[in-house]
């Protein structure tokens, strides 16, 4: 597979491609007034509650100063925690009328979920479509291959035979069974009416059919005969020339992915590629997400990187017009992003030596491989990393911390060496850099790491998805070993890490995200081979994975001062799970937290207000308790069990 590469396409975050399919939106004014003024009751909540001679447990897990640390009561008021500790201690500091909270039957109140990397406005735009995905909400659909991508986008062609259909999220290396193939042939099969477009996963790749490339060829655009599009001189032209999404249904989508991440237990989400905007023409992400955060009924508080594909791009559109860490607790810019390579599973990570398969996922082996096309190392996203060490230079002189998407071992050590060049000096400690992903990791990769005082994030995903095609067919089992070395990091290094989904990457899931962090099970392995684990050296704790959604991953974007563990000052911001994710059992499994990620969230608050409520498996019953406190009588809250 050959490659000519100037734009950054392998990453939705700094993707030209998608920034041409925003709709037409106006950004609205920034807010004029950034103060926070959050209103809310003052209520404690109570770890433990006597009926008669039964008492009822719950737990209040408080993740302060990054330990294991149980409290009995927690007193919040006005979107702040007022007080945490023994129960009479947290009474006397609240108001006399608060409302009192029991958790019960297990239930267990956790600091707000963090999700330290994902992609909000490409992945809403790209949802505006049809998704192909391999996942079924946080699983690997068992069944996924290419005729049931063919099945659901035959299901939803338009009537028009003259409109689009338009998809996305497609992963043929997921494909389980049968070819894996994915080109113009295949999609006539879909239609031949109909134009299509759909999307690779990676981002690197778009798919049309015969209908598509005849379309557009009437308009100039002339397209390989396959209908398989690589990089931006070859889907730009076919992308501009599809319906815009409206921008009600661009919103909507916005919205939703909000919803969700609020539905999974998550307070604070973090943009890993915010674009500046080049003229005042250009559509203000920065603006139109600040916008958002603000809103008095926003569920999630949002942090954000600005990306910067070039040196001319950091020096013409962010330079002496943002500032990192000048936000607030709502919305605030900490970061500058900047992108190595691909996607391993895209197959344009960049490598040292070349994948172990074809552009079609065929591997290549056996006494009849033929070796000399066994070629393709991925790519980098600069020519001879001159302009990258700059880039990197000039984001520290002027203040700012960078996250550096890599995930090949050749761009590893590339990224590792502009960091030395920037940073040698051991001020990178301050400034709190990370490398996104982080997929191969040698051990001197990690001394680098640490010695640059340099963390990672990793996208835990490749190894509990992608890990059995990793090993089996992209890059073998040496290579896989190298993966996500969450323990090593850890232990070895004495480094801080956080776990990411990358959305639209996998799926929103700090539990799930755990939960392949702790048992590193392969969940693309054939079931007739029983559980493989990859590399169970790498597997940690069930409370290191807890700190890396939480303490940790709000230290790694800058926003320890507001979440991340509760502790009086900091915003009341929890998540109320049905039980503990540091004493959960799985039923009836040898995997101890197998099906972690099912553990159902009761409710989710932000700034002292609930944002969800799982109302379908739960209700709250209110009962008014005559024993009054300074001559007021208060109000009793016990969530429980609905029928």
């Amino acid at each position: 597979m050959a490659h000519s590469h100037h734009e950054g396409l392998s990453c939705s975050c700094c993707n030209k491609i998608w920034k041409a399919f925003l709709p037409h939106i106006t950004p609205p004014p920034a807010p004029s007034n950034c103060e926070i003024n959050e209103q809310s009751a003052p209520i404690i909540f109570k770890a433990t509650h006597n009926v008669g001679d039964i008492i009822t447990k719950g737990y209040i897990q408080t993740m302060a100063n990054g330990q294991n640390d149980l409290v009995e009561a927690m007193g919040i008021h006005n979107g702040k925690i007022i007080a945490i500790g023994e129960f009479d201690d947290v009474k006397k500091a609240m108001p006399a009328n608060s409302d009192i909270v029991y958790l019960t039957h297990g239930h267990t109140l956790l600091p707000g979920l963090i999700e330290p990397h994902l992609h909000i406005l490409p992945t809403s735009l790209f949802n505006c479509g049809i998704s192909v995905s391999p996942f079924n909400g946080q699983y690997l659909n068992p069944h996924y291959n290419r005729a049931s991508v063919l099945a659901i986008l035959k299901a939803n062609i338009p009537s028009n035979p003259s409109d689009w259909l338009f998809g996305g999220d497609v992963d043929p290396s997921l494909f389980v069974d049968g070819e894996k193939e994915f080109n113009a042939d295949v999609l006539n099969d879909v239609s031949k009416q109909n134009p299509i477009f759909l999307m690779n996963a990676s981002m690197h790749l778009a798919y049309i059919n015969k209908a598509a490339i005849d379309l557009v060829a009437k308009k100039g655009v002339i397209c390989n005969d396959n209908g398989v599009l690589h990089e931006i001189d070859e889907i730009m032209p076919v992308l501009s020339l599809l319906p815009k999404p409206s921008n009600e249904a661009f919103t909507k989508q916005v919205n939703l992915l909000f919803a969700n991440a609020s539905k999974r237990g998550v307070t604070y989400i973090y943009d890993a590629g915010i674009d500046a905007p080049a003229s005042n023409k250009d559509f203000d992400q920065v603006a139109f997400l600040k916008h958002l955060a603000h809103q008095p009924d926003c569920k999630i508080r949002i942090g954000g990187s600005l990306v910067a594909p070039h040196l001319k791009d950091f020096n013409s559109h962010i330079k002496g017009k943002y500032a990192p860490n000048q936000g607030d607790e709502k919305f605030n810019l900490a970061f500058i992003k900047v992108v190595a390579d691909g996607s391993n599973q895209g197959l344009t990570g960049y490598q040292y030596t070349p994948y172990d398969c074809d552009e079609n996922y065929t591997p290549y082996q056996g006494e009849n491989a033929d070796i000399e096309k066994q070629n393709n190392v991925g790519l980098f996203n600069y020519g001879y990393p001159v302009e990258f060490d700059a880039l990197i230079s000039t984001a520290h002189d002027n203040g700012w911390p960078v996250m550096i998407h890599a995930n090949g071992d050749h761009a590893m050590e590339r990224t590792l060496k502009a960091f030395d060049n920037a940073y040698g000096n051991g001020s990178s400690f301050t400034y709190r850099n990370r490398i996104e992903h982080a997929s191969l990791l040698s051990d001197t990769n990690l001394s680098d790491m640490a010695r640059l005082g340099v963390s990672p994030s990793f996208l835990i995903g490749h190894a509990g998805y992608w890990g059995w095609v990793f090993s089996q067919t992209i890059l073998g089992q040496t290579r896989t070993q190298q993966l996500d070395r969450c323990h090593s990091a850890l232990h070895q290094y004495n480094m801080r890490i956080t776990l990411h989904s990358d959305y639209s990457v996998t799926p929103l899931g700090p539990l799930r995200m755990m939960e392949q962090a702790i048992a590193r099970k392969m969940e693309g392995a054939p079931k007739e081979l029983g559980p493989q684990i990859l590399n169970s050296a790498e597997c940690i704790t069930r409370f290191e994975a807890l700190k890396a959604v939480t303490y940790d991953a709000a230290w790694q974007c800058y926003a320890e001062q507001w979440v991340g563990s509760l502790e009086v000052g900091k915003c009341a911001d929890f998540v109320i799970l049905e039980q503990s994710p540091l004493t959960y059992v799985a039923p009836h499994s040898a995997n101890s937290v197998a099906g972690m990620r099912d553990i159902p969230v009761i409710e989710t608050w932000k700034a002292g207000k609930r944002v969800y409520l799982n109302e379908e498996l739960y209700e709250e019953k209110t009962i008014v308790v005559k024993k009054p406190l300074s001559g007021v009588e208060i109000c009793e809250k016990i969530i429980n069990v609905g029928a």
